[in-house]
This record gives C-alpha cells, structure tokens and sequence, in this order.
C-alpha cells in the first residue's frame, strides 16, 4: 500500500553556503596564452606626441622679432628723431649690423645721399634689415622686408633698433660698436635671449 505521507522537500543551503551561479573558470582565467583577454592596465599607455609634427626636437619654436612693427611709440623720442631725421637712426644700426666695419656717420650719410638725389635710402635700410634677420634667424621673406621699408621705413628703422636694443646693444647715440661690451662685440647678440628692455632711451 503507497504511502499517503507527503514527500518533504529536501533541505536548501543558507544564501551564506551557496554555491556562486558563475562560472568560476570564466573569471578567474586571466592569463592571456589561455584565449581569456587582458586587463587594459596590462598594456602600455601611449604618451602624447611632444613635438611639432614635421619639425626636429627642439626646433618647434620659430623666433619672433622681439617688438611690433607699430610699436613705435614705446620709445617716442627714437621715433621722433627718425620720422625727421631718418639717417641717424639707420645708421646707428648699420653700425651694429655691419659689427663695426663701418662707422654711423659714413653710413648715414650714405643713407642720406640716396634718400636725397635719388628718394631711395630706403632700399640701403631693407638690404642691413636682410643681413639683420639673417643674424638672428628672424621670419625671413626678402619681398617683404623690402616693401616695409619702401612702405613704413621709419616704423621699420624703429623696429631694428628695438631689436638691438633686445638683444643687449647699448643704442645711445655716439657710442657706436666700439662702446658696446667685449661679449656683445663677440657674439653680435645672437647669444643673448630677446627680452623688451624696461626703457629705451639714447
């Protein structure tokens, strides 16, 4: 005769005993040679490129001309003298630029032959503003280095003058090449960074 005593359910297991549903071989394998992949922090973190693309190290940074071409009025008395008198001023640069091989009176006067017989000076202020960008490796275009000077030469004048006076010249007039430093005479400026002077002045 079946028995009429219903069959109880087997005991379960405490929630804290059970078993977990995952599969225990899904998580745990994490060596790469068994098909299961790698953590992201397994691989290296690429850097960011530090250089400019197409330049070399080091060379990123092209130099500038340390003042503005209408910056004229930082130092009006410079502006003054070469809105009228053009020639002093050139020639104090030539001086420089020409390292001494040509005093400031025998090229302003120069300079002030050409502007007067002929209304071209400006084209002797454009070539020493060349051979002055090439000095200090400034944005270089010989087109328009010339039609600044045909253009704006007194701007461009005070400009260059600036200039030197950035790179460690002493402008005062008559002091010329041989009253500059032992250092400046060596090295032209072209070692010494380009900072604004506090005060321009002759």
């Amino acid at each position: 005769m079946a028995s009429s005593v219903p069959n109880e359910k087997a005991p379960q297991a405490p929630p804290s005993e059970a078993q977990p549903a995952t599969n225990p071989q899904a998580t745990s394998n994490s060596d790469p040679s068994k098909g299961a992949p790698a953590p992201a922090s397994a691989y290296p973190q690429q850097q960011p490129n530090q250089y400019v693309v197409g330049v070399p190290p080091q060379q990123g940074q092209i130099p500038m001309w340390s003042t503005g071409l209408f910056d004229c009025f930082d130092d009006l008395p410079t502006f003054i003298i070469t809105a009228f008198a053009p020639c002093v001023t050139f020639g104090q640069v030539a001086e420089m630029v020409d390292r001494g091989q040509n005093s400031c009176l025998v090229l302003g006067g120069l300079h002030a032959g050409l502007l007067y017989f002929t209304g071209l000076g400006c084209l002797l202020s454009a070539y020493f503003r060349i051979r002055m960008v090439q000095m200090y490796n400034l944005p270089n275009d010989p087109v328009i280095n010339i039609l600044v000077h045909l253009v704006c030469e007194p701007c461009a004048l005070c400009q260059e003058y600036r200039e030197l006076q950035a790179h460690g010249f002493d402008m005062k007039l008559g002091l010329g090449w041989k009253g500059q430093s032992p250092e400046i005479q060596q090295t032209g400026g072209a070692m010494v960074p380009p900072t604004v002077p506090g005060g321009m002045t002759r």
